[in-house]
């Protein structure tokens, strides 16, 4: 019998269960599929930061340095920065090599295995699989999305889901430095779409509001703007990304972490850094409880207490500027790129950092004018 079971084996329950057998506890990882790393859902962006907190060397397939954003109106925003903004990685890769790490602090992986329920009492915690029952003290749910750990917590679901489309076309960008993102009711209502360099192939992909329909049908209109669909696809990924947080993400005998906790980043829908972060949050809350004996939800509410004071804050909020983002139709969006077509503000947003993209908005609003202008704009979406 485990002392902790985990599950779901990508990154957010890999590296958790590194981290707690690191720490002495006996862990074992209930993972669906026959491997890590599949299927694959995400843009495979990471910062450095990112990248160094995984703990792990993934296969890095580009370097981004330079971005163009392209509103409704044509209108291209050019970033450009001498310094990295972010690597393009191999996720597949990265998740097996997390899940390898793991493994060689005595984590036991039981792969194939479907998690189907939990119940608890004062032993500990009954996990059900599809092949039979797993008991432990504790219970990680690391399984994604559509969390069943964190639906066993009562009504516990994302303020909001994205629906994701993307695609690995097999061409070489012209500038393999630079990705491209799109604005717009027309590319990717309430989200954006992007095109990144990924080596001998682009990978061109988009969110959308479910209110505005499938994103294939969007995906398809892109690459034909883009003249990219005469090429072929290598490989086609698709999924839902939680924002907005959870109500909870604790419980009697059970923590959440990564996407099952709704720990994503409401901005660029990207979850591996605040599931990174959470980690070591999750595994201090644990440790605390075995050292005391106890596996109630007053305990491990530490958890919680601590990566909202770690991270929590910013992804509040990246909260209130999708909100506000929202409330931009396409001409109001034309005007805000208008309004940051300059070199103070271009400079500005080069130096955004894709994990904490808050911070870029205090240097624009110091812009003279700026607060005023951007109020008229975003007044008028309220009236």
């Amino acid at each position: 019998m485990p002392e902790v079971a985990v599950v779901g084996a990508g990154p957010a329950g890999s590296l958790a269960a590194k981290m707690l057998a690191a720490s002495g506890r006996d862990v074992t990882v209930i993972e669906e599929h026959h491997e890590a790393g599949l299927p694959m859902h995400c843009a495979g962006i990471l910062t450095a930061d990112t990248i160094r907190l995984s703990g792990v060397r993934p296969d890095i397939l580009g370097t981004i340095c330079s971005a163009d954003v392209i509103f409704p109106d044509g209108r291209r925003l050019a970033l450009d920065r001498r310094t990295p903004l972010a690597y393009a990685v191999d996720r597949r890769v990265l998740d097996s090599r997390m899940a390898d790490a793991a493994a060689e602090y005595g984590v036991d992986f039981r792969y194939g295995e479907r998690f189907r329920s939990v119940t608890t009492d004062g032993k500990g915690v009954h996990a059900l699989t599809d092949t039979g029952e797993i008991r432990a003290d504790l219970l990680i749910g690391a399984d994604g999305q559509c969390s069943l750990v964190s639906a066993g917590l009562g009504r516990n679901s994302a303020r909001e889901y994205l629906r994701g489309i993307q695609v690995d076309v097999a061409c070489r960008a012209e500038d393999e430095y630079r990705m491209t993102l799109r604005l717009g009711s027309c590319v990717a209502p309430g989200f954006f779409s992007w095109e990144v360099p990924m080596g001998d192939s682009i990978r061109v992909g988009l969110c959308v509001s479910p209110a505005y329909g499938t994103p294939s049908q969007y995906l398809r209109k892109l690459l034909q703007q883009n003249g990219l669909d005469r090429y072929r696809i290598k490989a086609k990924y698709s999924g839902k990304i939680p924002i907005g947080g959870r109500r909870i993400t604790h419980g009697e005998r059970i923590l959440l972490i990564g996407d099952a906790a709704g720990q994503v980043k409401p901005v660029s829908g990207g979850g591996l850094n605040p599931a990174f972060k959470a980690a070591p949050h999750l595994r201090d809350a644990v440790n605390t409880a075995f050292d005391l004996g106890i596996f109630s939800s007053t305990i491990l509410a530490l958890y919680d207490r601590d990566w909202k004071r770690d991270f929590g804050g910013e992804l509040d909020r990246g909260s209130r500027m999708r909100k506000a983002y929202l409330r931009l139709n396409d001409d109001r969006l034309n005007r805000v790129g208008a309004l940051f077509d300059n070199p103070e503000v271009l400079g500005a947003l080069a130096r955004i950092d894709l994990d904490a993209p808050s911070e870029v908005i205090k240097p624009i609003l110091a812009q003279k004018g700026m607060k005023t202008a951007l109020l008229k704009i975003l007044m008028g979406a309220y009236l």
